[in-house]
């Protein structure tokens, strides 16, 4: 009898099992990996905007925007969008598009007459642990940060 060469109906079974396996671990292994790139991304940019408000400060002796105003940049805008373009010439900062991460930059005045300054940064998705899905941080004229 000759034999012949190929794979029996129960080996491929068992291989299209144990990538089914795999598939089901590896799964939410992605979404925590996705979850902590996302949140390590957003923690980034949120202290990359600060130092630049801190340099604008600096030099300016107010932060960006103008007093009153508030900067949305959406993940979803074009890279040519004003807003990126004003704070990549303001405060030195290319903000990422295409990333799933939204940013806000507004720029205050309390009852005392002190400017402030509030950056956002935040998801459609979890990107910190319970389901948090932002992080911010408010600067007064000190400099001092304030986690929010």
């Amino acid at each position: 009898m000759k034999r012949r060469a190929g794979f029996t109906l129960v080996e491929l079974m068992v291989v299209v099992a144990i990538l089914g396996i795999l598939g089901a671990t590896a799964v939410p292994l992605l979404n925590t990996w996705r979850q902590r790139a996302y949140g390590s991304e957003a923690t980034l940019m949120l202290k990359t905007i600060l130092d630049g408000e801190i340099m604008y400060f600096l030099e300016n002796e107010t932060f960006f925007p103008a007093a009153g105003q508030t900067i949305l940049i959406s993940h979803n805008d074009s890279p040519t969008d004003q807003d990126i373009t004003d704070v990549k010439n303001a405060l030195n900062v290319l903000i990422p598009v295409g990333h799933f991460l939204d940013f806000t930059i507004t720029h205050g005045i309390d009852a005392f007459g002190k400017s402030f300054c509030i950056v956002k940064v935040e998801s459609d998705l979890p990107i910190f642990k319970e389901g948090i899905k932002y992080i911010s941080a408010m600067m007064d004229e000190k400099g001092t940060i304030t986690p929010l």
